[in-house]
Parts: C-alpha cells; sequence; structure tokens
C-alpha cells in the first residue's frame, strides 16, 4: 500500500520550486503526493515579474474540509510544509492537528524557510520578524524539521560553525524528534564541499559531497521533498540522507552546465546513486515516526 504525502507549498506556472518540484519528485520515489497551493504563483519572486494569486488560511482551510468531507485526509501519512507567513501558517497547524487526529501516526516534516548565509558567514532572514516568530514556534509542533544551516542558528539564537555547535543547536529544539541541517560547509583533504547531518537525540549521522558555487533555486524545495519520501516510507535516517544527498547532486550536476535557474530534473533521478554516510554516534534510530 502506498504511502501518502500532503505538500503544502506554493505552485508555480514556470520553474521548479515549492511544489512543481516537490509533487513530482516524491511520485517518482513511489509516493503518492498531494500537493495543496499555498499561493499560485506565475514564477518565483526571485524574477523581475511575478503575478498570482494569494491563498489566505480560509482557502486553505476550505480545501482541506473537502478533503475530509470526501473521506481522503484520513490517508495522509506526512504532511510536508515549505516557506509559510502569518496568512497562511496558522491553516498548516490546523492541518496537522486534523490530519493527526484522523491518523495519530502522521507526521510533519517542517522546512522553516527564512534565511540563509551570507557570502562573509552571517546569518541573514529574509522574512519580516513576524514570520520568524510564527516559524519559530511552529517548529515545536513538528516531527522533523529540515533548516539550512542559518535558519538553524536563527531558530535557536545561536551561530552554528562546528559540527558539535550543529548537533548541539539541533537538540535545543524541544519539539521535533529529528533536525536534518542542511547546506552545512564542509572541509577535507579533497577541498570545499557540502554536508547535510541529521540529528536525533541519541545519535547524528553525516552525509558530505562536492560544493557547486552557484546558487539554484529550488534546491532546497527538492532536497525536503526527497527526504519525506524516504522518512514516510519508514527507510532509515542513514539511506535517507544518503539518497537525498545522491538526488539533489544529480540533478544540480546536470542543471549547472546549462543556462536559466529552473532545476534539470528528470524522473529517473530518482534513481540516483546514494550517497555514504557518517554515524556520528551511537544508537542513533533508524527510523523516524511520531513517539505520541
Amino acid at each position: 500500500m502506498s504511502v501518502t504525502v500532503l505538500s503544502l507549498q506554493s505552485h508555480v506556472v514556470q520553474g521548479t520550486v515549492g511544489n512543481s518540484i516537490a509533487v513530482p519528485v516524491m511520485r517518482a520515489m513511489g509516493v503518492r503526493a498531494w500537493g495543496m497551493p499555498t499561493a499560485l504563483l506565475s514564477n518565483h519572486n526571485g524574477r523581475s515579474s511575478v503575478a498570482g494569486i494569494p491563498i489566505d488560511s480560509e482557502q486553505i482551510d476550505a480545501m482541506v474540509n473537502a478533503l475530509d468531507s470526501n473521506g481522503e485526509l484520513k490517508h495522509v501519512d506526512a504532511v510536508l510544509s515549505g516557506y509559510l507567513t502569518p496568512r497562511t501558517g496558522p491553516a498548516v497547524l490546523r492541518t496537522v492537528e486534523r490530519c493527526r487526529a484522523l491518523h495519530p501516526d502522521t507526521i510533519w516534516v517542517c522546512d522553516p524557510v527564512m534565511g540563509d548565509m551570507t557570502p562573509d558567514g552571517e546569518l541573514r532572514a529574509y522574512v519580516p520578524d513576524e514570520t520568524v516568530s510564527l516559524m519559530t514556534d511552529a517548529v515545536q509542533h513538528a516531527d522533523v524539521v529540515v533548516p539550512n544551516l542559518a535558519e538553524l542558528g536563527i531558530l535557536t539564537g545561536t551561530e552554528p560553525r562546528t559540527l558539535d555547535d550543529i548537533v548541539r543547536a539541533a537538540r535545543s529544539l524541544t519539539g521535533p524528534h529529528l533536525v536534518i541541517v542542511t547546506s552545512v560547509p564542509y572541509h577535507d583533504d579533497g577541498g570545499d564541499g557540502i554536508a547535510m547531518v541529521g540529528v536525533t537525540g541519541e545519535g547524528a549521522v553525516l552525509t558530505h559531497g562536492p560544493l557547486f558555487d552557484r546558487y539554484f533555486n529550488g534546491a532546497g524545495d527538492l532536497t525536503s521533498a526527497v527526504l519525506t519520501a524516504g522518512l514516510v516510507k519508514g527507510e532509515p535516517l542513514d539511506a535517507t540522507l544518503g539518497k537525498a544527498a545522491g538526488v539533489v547532486h544529480t540533478v544540480l550536476e546536470r542543471t549547472v552546465a546549462h543556462p536559466g535557474d529552473e532545476l534539470d530534473w528528470w524522473p529517473e533521478d530518482a534513481a540516483a546513486q546514494p550517497w555514504k554516510t557518517v554515524i556520528l554516534a551511537p544508537n542513533a534510530p533508524s527510523r523516524v515516526g511520531r513517539s505520541s
């Protein structure tokens, strides 16, 4: 029986961000993915022109009500959320609780889209303070949180630089069972690279590889989607991280060779070779789920 993910993110007509990348990727990985838009846009906001239709909490609630009335909401095994605003965030939290009430094992994977690192290594939030406040509260109700390094710092009021800093900061988030930190600079004998670190209360797992010196719109949404697909299917944490890193690297490697700012993704990328992972501490749980 297939598993189901309800993904609440923006939808763009042109481009590969939000649900426009997350839904097809999860489907290619064998997950029944439902994309509920939190905004309908022509393209991502970084382009010179953008148009679309805002979606507020009332409209999201109405769509969720319809799914429930049709007997579908009870099938949701995981909720994936991306960029939230004070206009949409409350409805996303209500949706999670409704899914959990019908299906107590439903997990919430929260990608706290808020900021990034500046070229000189400083934390930068690119959302209003009220959005930061909303997200800081929201992650305490999530089962899995997928921040980049800057967002981990914003959520915890810290400036994590070392691996020990990252593990300590991730464990200070008292709500989630698992924190997966992305976009972590990694240096070894092979030069500069990029790492992803999965942290639980009992252990940590790391995977790392080469760094592309370029920004890719939608790379974070792609990463969260692949991670969610692995976790909701019950795959071990180390396998989930390795798979996500392998898929994302394959897509970015092809994308960097072509002009434009869309991810050059193909369904066969779901079969990409996983990266190797390293267990950083003993007794890391093999699977992630709800404990209550």
